[in-house]
């Protein structure tokens, strides 16, 4: 396994414990199990939690966004509501527990970053770029990238993969990185050759692909799209991680969901996905 592309698993509305053997790692949500408004004995019963599953924890995402009403807390990446200060307490804990559960690329969502009408759109850029340097200096401290995720949102600083990419540069830093989310590509109708011209930048992957809204991979799945981004991956020799993201629904009609076989049986589709691509 040490020369292809690992596949994960997204834990952020799957029981850990239900989850089927045989993925390589699990990408644990950092709003929902790392945050750090939570205490520091509620963190470690959280990380102990995913220690004794022995399952590689390398990948972060839901890095606190301010447009959940849940986890978000009013707080944004740029815009009237970025609070420099704010952000500097939660990524002092965040990074420092990432560190302590094995991340080394944690994922930040492209809705985070906005400019609302009445705002000076040149100051949600230089909100942003300071936001990604104290992401930067917690990561280069704590070795983790970033990896910035684009979501297809017209109304973010950075909708496509293209002008991720070009932010990304913009900032400079050696931690900030890029996220490949097929869904967002798929909404764009962004084409997966521009992963091509800077192959380094792209640190993670997250496959989910609106199949009938939806996005779990063994449920009207993408294929085409799924062959088509595989086929990049492999040309510019990706050997990182790819996690499932999906809502989850139950392809047996079972209620509750049957976790366990749902996540075997994706599993399973994304095994021969990469065997098909990689060998």
């Amino acid at each position: 396994m040490t020369d292809t592309i690992k596949l994960g698993l997204v834990t952020d509305v799957v029981p850990i414990e239900e989850i089927a053997e045989g993925w390589d790692f699990y990408e644990i949500p950092n709003s929902v199990h790392i945050l750090p408004l939570h205490s520091e004995s509620t963190w470690a019963a959280n990380r102990d939690r995913y220690l004794a599953r022995a399952v590689p924890t390398p990948v972060a995402s839901h890095y606190v966004s301010g447009t959940d009403p849940l986890h978000g807390f009013g707080s944004f990446a740029s815009g009237p509501s970025y609070d420099r200060e704010q952000q500097l307490f939660w990524a002092a804990r965040s990074f420092r527990r990432m560190h302590e559960i094995g991340v080394t690329v944690a994922g930040v969502w492209g809705g985070f970053f906005r400019c609302p009408d009445g705002y000076p759109r040149t100051k949600a850029w230089d909100d942003a770029v300071s936001f990604c340097n104290i992401l930067a200096d917690e990561g280069e401290r704590w070795g983790i990238d970033i990896a910035l995720e684009p979501n297809a949102d017209p109304d973010t600083l950075f909708p496509s993969y293209t002008e991720g990419l070009a932010f990304a540069k913009t900032v400079n830093r050696r931690a900030i990185k890029m996220m490949v989310d097929l869904n967002y590509f798929i909404k764009l109708g962004e084409s997966f050759d521009i992963v091509r011209e800077d192959p380094a930048y792209c640190v993670h992957v997250q496959m989910a692909g609106e199949g009938n809204g939806h996005s779990q991979t063994n449920i009207e799945p993408r294929t085409e799209a799924y062959h088509q981004l595989f086929t990049v991956l492999k040309d510019i020799g990706y050997r990182s991680t790819v996690s499932v993201a999906a809502p989850w629904l139950s392809s047996t009609g079972d209620d509750p969901i049957n976790y366990g076989y749902e996540t075997r049986v994706t599993l399973k589709y994304m095994q021969d996905l990469r065997d098909a691509h990689f060998g």
